[in-house]
């Protein structure tokens, strides 16, 4: 059995970019822990997110733009970081600008030339 870094089509790179996601309860706020062209993984600050199975988050670029994306949650758990247990989903892109998913593209290459 293949495991998840096999199976993907794109690079996954750890960056730290802010993301708001819209809830039917409104927005909650988080944080990157990793981000591909294809999808990300998201750690929650707070309470784990009423969503559906698509629903829209906001994240800012590390040269500062905002992108908006619908996504699609493909699995959720915790994720321990320094100890702490956070709330966490994984989630693939299912609408995404060429211009989004370009600028997505630089920032996960920009990580291997650091």
């Amino acid at each position: 059995m293949k495991n998840g870094s096999e199976r993907r089509r794109h690079l996954r790179v750890p960056l730290d970019l802010q993301v708001v996601l819209k809830t039917p309860q409104g927005v909650v706020k988080g944080k990157t822990a990793d981000i591909s062209v294809s999808g990300l993984a998201v750690i929650l600050f707070l309470e784990k997110p009423e969503i559906g199975n698509e629903f829209e988050i906001t994240l800012k670029s590390s040269q500062g733009h905002d992108m908006s994306v619908t996504c699609e949650r493909v699995w959720s758990g915790k994720i321990i970081s320094n100890e702490i247990v956070y709330n966490a989903i994984g989630v693939r892109f299912t609408k995404i600008s060429s211009s989004d998913r370009d600028i997505i593209a630089t920032m996960v290459e920009e990580y291997y030339l650091v």
